[in-house]
């Protein structure tokens, strides 16, 4: 499971939407600053910069709570838009180092810099000279973790922070894992913390010691991760932007933030309407649907799932995304972007019968083909869904795509 061949970095911003803040506005460095929805409503902290966090102030905290803790702290309302810009340059920077960057989120990734010795040179000064890069072009400090794998770079980062570097060494992964608390291993929440407390369980080292076969008992699949995240072994590869271009996604951020369900879904299944289009247009069929959400506090989640035959068609994706919307979708935070995205394409189909369905797949095809012929002809919005009306966006305002 470990392969110490491999030189794989997390790349972790400080603070970042309040590095942001300090860096559009200096006057605000080194005071208590935090960022996130409206402190007198019923928004919740994204960030608190490391001086507005010794007040006990941290991400996810309802802003009104934040307040009463350090009423001197100055409160900002964030801008997606401000912080977009800022993680583009970031980006930008990482991708003139590897071709392997996988995006987690704004403001963190994953790079391999396995094989680009003879290009960049040995790795700890080529982390080192990202760090001061980001921090010179951008303005913004960075906590790099480096490490044989994915699991024990993103532990190194959060180890090495604020602004700092931390290399787990291949060989030490077990050693440098034992003494840290369970809680440390992405993945284990404060309510996991406190169950594998009350077992006696407090170190990683200890968890490390307990059977394989009792955690799969208990924990089931989990159980097996947790086995081996453990022992800091992991292979998931660096995923880069390059290795997805087999997808087809649609994604917009809404004018208001939102928690009214009807009006997100019915946004959703106009999404929906348009990625359908454009896999039709361009002749494939969809295995995966991904729903994305960004909540107005800028936290992002994500879920897939695989449908049993690939597809082009609106309704059958839109059932599926919208049964994924009502997983992940909570009343308590309002959100700020929504997005899907097909995937596992192929150019071919695997037909299964229905003997329920009351229209045939060639009925069907022909449904569609007429739908899109309208569509090239009047416009996008000339045939939409009745559930998508609602969420369609104002002529002159689109919403983001990718292919």
């Amino acid at each position: 499971m470990l392969n110490d061949s491999r030189h794989i970095l997390h790349v972790d911003m400080d603070a970042f939407f309040v590095s942001v803040e300090e860096v559009l506005d200096p006057s605000l460095k080194g005071k208590a600053v935090v960022v996130g929805g409206d402190p007198d409503g019923r928004g919740v902290v994204a960030t608190a910069s490391y001086a507005a966090r010794k007040f006990g102030i941290h991400s996810s905290m309802p802003m009104a709570q934040a307040r009463r803790l350090c009423p001197q702290a100055v409160f900002l309302r964030g801008s997606h838009r401000k912080y977009a810009e800022f993680s583009e340059k970031i980006f930008d920077l990482l991708e003139k180092y590897s071709p392997a960057v996988e995006p987690m989120s704004l403001d963190e990734a994953y790079m391999d810099l396995t094989g680009c010795q003879k290009l960049q040179g040995p790795v700890l000064p080529t982390a080192e000279r990202i760090r001061n890069e980001i921090r010179s072009k951008v303005g913004i400090n960075a906590s790099i973790g480096i490490a044989s794998n994915k699991l024990l770079a993103k532990i190194g980062s959060d180890y090495a922070k604020p602004n700092g570097m931390f290399w787990v060494a291949p060989g030490m992964e077990e050693e440098f894992l034992a003494p840290l608390l369970v809680g440390r291993i992405p993945g284990i929440g404060k309510k996991s913390s406190e169950e594998f407390r009350r077992l006696g369980i407090k170190t990683v080292g200890e968890l490390a010691m307990l059977p394989k076969e009792l955690l799969e008992e208990v924990y089931g699949k989990r159980g097996t991760r947790l086995y081996w995240k453990a022992r800091g072994a992991c292979d998931s590869p660096v995923r880069g932007e390059e290795e997805d271009h087999c997808s087809v996604s649609r994604e917009t951020t809404l004018e208001e933030d939102s928690t009214d369900p009807r009006f997100l879904e019915s946004v959703l299944s106009y999404l929906v309407e348009k990625a359908a289009g454009q896999l039709r247009e361009s002749e494939l069929y969809a295995r995966s649907v991904t729903l994305k959400l960004r909540y107005s506090d800028f936290k992002m989640v994500t879920r897939t799932h695989t449908l049993r035959e690939a597809t082009s068609e609106d309704y059958p994706i839109f059932q599926t995304a919208c049964g994924l919307f009502k997983k992940l979708f909570t009343r308590r935070t309002r959100v700020r972007l929504i997005g899907v995205s097909l995937s596992s394409l192929t150019r071919d189909r695997c037909v299964q019968v229905d003997l329920f369905d009351k229209m045939t797949r060639k009925q069907r095809d022909r449904l569609y083909e007429g739908i899109d012929k309208i569509r090239h002809k009047y416009g996008f919005r000339s045939i939409l869904r009745a559930t998508s009306r609602r969420g369609s966006p104002p002529r002159g305002r689109g919403d983001c795509q990718h292919f």
